[in-house]
């Protein structure tokens, strides 16, 4: 069993997460994917403008970021198969993006409080310059009416983690506080939907079946 899967891995390159996200890359490793990430620089505004001009929902947006970041990678790494990620937070049709600063991010926790948002996570997988794969999920959160002193105690130990989480929290830690129902997979809150990515990757012989 040990050959076989020594030879199973030889056969196939190890995949690009094109991302610098540590909890993307976390998953994937615990889900026993092997896998080396390689961040892409593209412009995320120019990108989400020209996708507001062309009519696009939230929802595809976030599909057109991680496609446009599998293209860059793609073209970095020929011949190795890509898997690219995106996330969008919605609240009745408007975006958030990840806070600047902690004042910010109490903004935002502020404007989201007692209300349902949605988290559009969109993966896609790519080679060779050519989409394999995509999908997108879509859970949904209710956070409870919290008081401030609570808010105020919670971006004080969150600190400034939060700056790179869209929504200002870590739903696997402190984070969790801030709601009364969350629908949906953990991962895909997370950012990466994982059951439909493992199907993927065992489609395309990356993981054996």
């Amino acid at each position: 069993m040990i050959a076989a899967a020594r030879s199973f891995t030889r056969r196939v390159p190890m995949p690009v997460l094109a991302s610098g996200s540590a909890i993307r890359l976390q998953l994937l490793h615990a889900a026993g994917v092997p896998v080396t990430a390689s961040p892409v620089d593209v412009d995320e505004d120019a990108l989400r403008r020209q996708a507001e001009a062309q009519g696009l929902s939230l929802r595809d947006t976030a599909l057109a970021l991680a496609q446009a970041k599998a293209e860059a990678a793609s073209g970095q790494h020929p011949g190795r198969f890509i898997i690219a990620a995106d996330q969008i937070l919605e609240l009745e049709g408007r975006a958030f993006a990840k806070p600047a600063d902690l004042t910010e991010a109490r903004t935002h926790l502020l404007a989201l409080r007692g209300r349902t948002h949605a988290l559009h996570a969109a993966v896609t997988l790519w080679r060779d310059g050519q989409p394999l794969w995509s999908h997108i999920s879509s859970p949904t959160l209710t956070m409870r009416s919290f008081s401030e002193v609570f808010l105020d105690d919670y971006l004080q130990k969150e600190g400034n983690v939060l700056l790179s989480c869209v929504g200002c929290y870590r739903i696997e830690g402190l984070g969790i506080q801030l709601f009364d129902t969350v629908t949906g997979s953990s991962d895909a809150i997370a950012g990466l939907p994982l059951i439909p990515l493992l199907a993927a990757l065992r489609q395309h012989g990356i993981l054996p079946g």
